[in-house]
């Protein structure tokens, strides 16, 4: 049996369908639309039949919906991207819709559309985006840590910050157990905390981590349990790097313990009080006077604590402190202690800091004062009484004969500034400048100056007199001649430094004859044995005699390069110096080796000022001067014309004499510790015997001279030696 569906059913079917129906022509006129357009869009159908359904198209989406119409033309069905379609109450729904090419068809002749409101979906799909974007925005660009862990911690998801801090990359820390990055001491901690925010609470605390070169870095961590189908599938995780943080909490924490170790070694009695007079810090010194620990006080109020002293001046001064915020400093006697105190006061933002000191010793010494004017009018040594700056109120007649100086020479001047020279240490004179504003008793000892220019070493005792308010009000200083202990120390000094050269130049002496005298000896011992077992006539006979000749003229230069190093050690030339003009003796050189340096073409310099002069050896010096510009000929560079530039400067600790040539020049790394060693040779093409630079160190030293080298091969050389300035002596010879 055959069902026969009347018209009416299909309309009905139509009518409450959840699509609507229409037929379009080509220039998107409504043909037909379906009754289903009222349920959906409230409009009747015989409203937009014969009207364009573009009218009712959102204009963003238009531009699509005419290239549809277009495309049909040449297709059978196009599903259409959802677009906007205007609803009868003026809202816009979103549409999506099927349209069939069906113009063939004569009973149709159109577009047959198929269209679904779908704005429900639409809005739901948007709505997740939008969740999805703020996710994302939260976890992958949160400027923090953010990371997910699964139920057993092994790490799913996470954001660039974490693989900037710690160095992993993504796909390196994806799947590791979050225990992998934290640090071995802070392990327990962290599961600790796992297993608390599985268990259903969320969690937050400090740790530490390692990152990917082993560095400790310290986070703050938030977990929140992630719940679905009422149960924890994940663990959210939110990191806070505060390594930069924790270091200032530790600085902080070094700072006020320095401080309060500071605080608690100040000497003076020290404590500080809140708005509401409890003790907030004390100092040891402070807290032995009531025989309890410092932290025992804190928080006890000093009034409650000591009654008697609201009946005081301190107390009273306390107040007004506590009031006007202005410090003050003040003295008063107290007869518990028996003493009288200095008290300070100094107003703080949360109270009131004191600080107090015993005085009474020190107007105790002022009564001393008196009795050491007149101990220090009679002793044999001499005294001065100067004002707190350092001006000579008082002399003793020692101090007048000590220096040469009448009193009125003496009265109100500065004993540093009249008593000191040229060759007074500057860095002792800071020192005893530096030690006066301690205000603390010392001793220094100075080379001074008496009136008439002769020098004196003395050893000044100074000793701060302090006011009752602890500042310095007057200086007691006693001079002692020490010269002659000087004179000892410097003898010894000199002695230990002859020994030492003594001791130098017995080595050599040794090397000397082991090595240079013994050769020629032992060769003229063995030719002298066998020249009578030889015939005259032969030319063995000969050769003997001409070997023996050698050797006797080798041990002839070795006596006499002996003579020459003795010569200079020798004590008896010791005191044969003079005063010599460095330019007249550096010409006078030149011109002597004139002839050499012109066969040559050799450039001298000569940078000599013509008033400098030097107490020295003549012979020596010349020797110096010759040896080196001769050294500078023998071993130029046939590269390049010599070059020899000599310069004598006045330096701060002597007169330096560099000698400098561009000539053949030396590997210093290599004969560095030989240079200027006995019988070394370094440039084996030209005659010598390794004398010249031992001689003219010797001859340095003798003077009380140093010499240094610098050289590069193929460079040239630079030779300085520095005469240093004398040390003072009873004769008072000095290089100037």
């Amino acid at each position: 049996m055959h069902n026969k569906f009347t018209p009416e059913f299909y309309s009905a079917i139509i009518k409450n369908s959840h699509d609507m129906i229409t037929i379009l022509d080509p220039s998107g006129i409504y043909k037909y639309v379906s009754d289903s357009v009222e349920l959906h869009f409230g409009f009747k159908s015989e409203e937009l039949v014969n009207n364009s359904a573009l009218h009712l198209v959102h204009a963003e989406d238009l531009p699509e919906v005419l290239q549809v119409l277009e495309a049909i033309k040449n297709e059978k069905q196009i599903k259409v991207k959802p677009f906007r379609y205007l609803h009868q109450n003026g809202t816009w729904r979103w549409l999506s819709l099927i349209i069939t090419n069906m113009l063939d068809n004569p009973d149709i002749n159109g577009y047959v559309t198929n269209a679904r409101d779908i704005t429900d979906e639409v809005t739901s799909v948007m709505k997740l985006e939008k969740s999805q974007a703020y996710y994302k925005a939260l976890f992958f660009n949160h400027p923090d840590l953010v990371f997910t862990l699964n139920e057993y911690g092994l790490i799913e998801e996470l954001n660039a910050s974490v693989s900037r801090l710690s160095g992993y990359l993504t796909e390196e820390a994806i799947g590791k157990h979050f225990t992998h990055f934290m640090a071995p001491s802070h392990l327990e901690e962290g599961l600790q905390a796992f297993r608390k925010v599985i268990a259903g609470g969320a969690h937050t605390f400090e740790t530490k981590i390692l990152n990917k070169d082993n560095q400790l870095v310290d986070i703050s961590v938030t977990l929140v349990p992630v719940w679905l189908a009422d149960r924890i599938t994940a663990v959210h995780c939110i990191a806070k790097d505060i390594t930069q943080i924790k270091l200032s909490e530790r600085q902080l924490q070094e700072q006020t313990t320095q401080l309060n170790n500071i605080l608690g070694s100040i000497t003076e009695a020290f404590f500080a009080l809140n708005r509401q007079w409890c003790f907030t810090y004390a100092n040891r010194t402070f807290a032995e006077y009531f025989k309890l620990p410092p932290e025992k006080l804190l928080n006890r109020n000093i009034w409650q604590d000591s009654p008697e002293l609201v009946r005081t001046f301190f107390y009273r001064k306390c107040m007004q402190v506590m009031a006007t915020g202005v410090a003050l400093e003040f003295e008063e006697y107290v007869e518990p202690i028996q003493a009288t105190v200095c008290y300070r006061i100094y107003p703080f933002e949360d109270g009131i800091a004191v600080c107090y000191t015993d005085i009474s010793a020190r107007k105790a010494a002022q009564d001393e004062l008196n009795k050491l004017s007149l101990v220090a009018s009679k002793t044999t040594n001499g005294v001065i009484i100067t004002d707190k700056n350092g001006i000579i109120e008082w002399v003793n007649n020692s101090f007048m004969k000590l220096t040469g100086y009448a009193i009125d020479e003496l009265l109100h001047k500065d004993p540093i500034a009249l008593l000191q020279g040229p060759e007074t240490s500057k860095a002792d004179i800071l020192n005893l400048k530096r030690l006066l504003c301690l205000a603390i008793p010392f001793s220094e000892e100075l080379l001074s100056y008496k009136k008439d220019g002769d020098k004196i070493w003395v050893a000044a005792d100074i000793t701060p007199i302090l006011d009752e308010e602890g500042a310095v009000e007057k200086f007691v200083v006693i001079y002692t001649d020490i010269s002659d202990r000087k004179f000892a120390e410097e003898k010894l000094l000199q002695m230990n430094e002859n020994l030492v050269m003594q001791n130098r130049d017995l080595e050599q002496f040794t090397y000397i004859v082991s090595h240079n005298l013994r050769a020629p000896i032992a060769n003229m011992m063995g030719l002298t044995r066998i020249l009578p077992k030889l015939d005259i006539s032969t030319p063995s006979y000969n050769t003997a005699i001409a070997n023996l000749d050698k050797s006797a003229l080798r041990l002839d230069a070795v006596i006499s390069d002996l003579s020459k190093i003795l010569s200079i050690k020798s004590p008896d030339n010791a005191e044969k110096t003079e005063t010599i003009n460095l330019q007249e003796i550096t010409t006078e050189v030149v011109h002597s080796l004139q002839e050499s340096f012109s066969a040559i073409n050799a450039t001298i310099n000569l940078q000599v000022p013509d008033s400098l002069q030097l107490n020295a050896k003549r012979a020596y010096l010349y020797s110096i001067i010759h040896n080196l510009m001769t050294n500078a000929i023998k071993y130029r560079s046939e590269e390049r014309a010599l070059q020899v530039q000599v310069e004598v400067a006045l330096k701060p600790e002597g007169i330096l004499l560099q000698i400098q040539d561009n000539g053949l020049g030396m590997d210093m790394e290599a004969v560095r510790p030989h240079i200027f060693k006995l019988y070394k040779r370094f440039h084996v093409h030209t005659e010598g015997k390794g004398l010249g630079l031992y001689l003219v160190k010797s001859q340095v030293e003798a003077m009380g001279g140093t010499i240094e080298v610098e050289s590069a091969k193929g460079t040239g050389s630079v030779f300085r030696i520095l005469f240093r300035n004398q040390q003072y002596d009873r004769q008072g010879l000095y290089n100037r």
